[in-house]
């Protein structure tokens, strides 16, 4: 007799359900000593291969070849314009978790800002923003942070794709928490309140990040493409691309765990340790443009930052890059030796 196997088609570890917004909320920070954001947003641009001498003792691809072997990998390119630093919150742990003590926000609010920030988020009225209250909200929060009310700290930021050649102009607002100790880091929110920050003031080369975002949506699919139910025999009565049962008869009611039909895609996912190969600036941004501009995407004209692997979601989806929450202990310098775009090499300075 051959052996029973019959698995359960579609992990019950993934919510199937559709994200509330077309970027993501990121919901946990790790715990760093470093005053520096712990993330960064930028928008996908499309795929490359990436030419690297490989270094990693004790592997399998580094015993078989040796050392300084070349091989070609598959990356992703993300376009990080700068970030614009709106406002400031602070949290307080209680026993009924995280709560707002408050929140100050910057005086110097563009007309630009308050049209497409104000049908997102409540702004502060003009007349009541003045130099002077954001002054005392600010000695207000110090204090609080001294006595140690103070828990954690985060900057409420725009994103800037009115930089980028996407056609979209309306910001992206969402929190990035600041890594250290409360006062430290409220004192760095503050030095940076109604200030741009760089994507090379955030992020490294070599250094180890988790991509937060929303995946391509595929629509209402049915179980074979939504779970991967094999496809009845063609003798079967009625349906052929269906469950082969629903269920016992009791209970009366179709249980969660059974794969049934629903939207596919546009979920929200985290992919963890996705390994930071390069971050494109200056003159290089130029040189990252293959004839014609990028399929679906277009020209790059800010930073851009090149990690190991592919990314979900469609070009010019934002990702947000989150410090690795579950870094391992050692980190390695990657050693590019060039990138490909369609079978061109672009001409750009590593």
């Amino acid at each position: 007799m051959p052996k029973y196997h019959a698995p359960r088609r579609g992990s019950l570890g993934f919510v199937r359900k559709r994200a509330s917004r077309i970027y993501p909320r990121v919901s946990t920070w790790p715990q760093i000593n470093e005053v520096v954001p712990l993330g960064f947003p930028a928008y996908k641009v499309g795929m490359v291969s990436v030419q690297e001498i490989y270094e990693k003792p004790g592997s399998f691809f580094y015993m078989i070849y040796g050392a300084g072997m070349k091989r070609m990998v598959a990356a992703t390119v993300l376009e990080a314009p700068p970030i614009r630093v709106m406002g400031v919150r602070i949290y307080k742990l209680t026993s009924y978790g995280y709560k707002t003590l408050g929140e100050v926000w910057t005086h110097e609010i563009t007309d630009f800002e308050r049209k497409y920030l104000g049908r997102k988020v409540t702004l502060p009225k003009e007349e009541t923003l003045t130099e002077e209250v954001v002054n005392e909200r600010k000695e207000k929060f110090m204090e609080l942070a001294k006595e140690g009310e103070v828990d954690r700290v985060r900057l409420i930021i725009r994103t800037r794709p009115e930089l980028t050649g996407i056609g979209k102009k309306k910001p992206e607002v969402m929190e990035i928490q600041v890594g250290g100790p409360a006062v430290e880091a409220l004192e760095y929110a503050f030095r940076k309140l109604g200030k741009e920050i760089e994507v090379t003031e955030v992020l490294r080369p070599g250094q180890l990040v988790d991509i937060i975002g929303v995946t391509k949506g595929k629509g209402f699919q049915g179980v074979v493409k939504r779970f991967g139910v094999k496809i009845l025999p063609p003798k079967t009565k009625k349906e052929k691309r269906a469950v082969g049962s629903l269920g016992p008869w009791t209970p009366g009611r179709v249980a969660w765990t059974v794969p049934r039909y629903g939207q596919l895609g546009f979920f929200k996912r985290t992919e963890y340790n996705k390994e930071i190969l390069a971050i494109i600036t200056d003159d290089n941004i130029e040189k990252l443009n293959p004839k014609g501009g990028w399929w679906h995407y277009g020209i790059i004209r800010n930073p851009a930052v090149i990690i190991r692997g592919s990314a979900f979601g469609p070009p010019k989806r934002l990702i947000f890059l989150r410090y690795a929450i579950r870094a391992p202990n050692e980190m390695r310098s990657p050693k590019i030796l060039g990138i490909y775009y369609s079978r061109e090499q672009l001409p750009v300075e590593l």
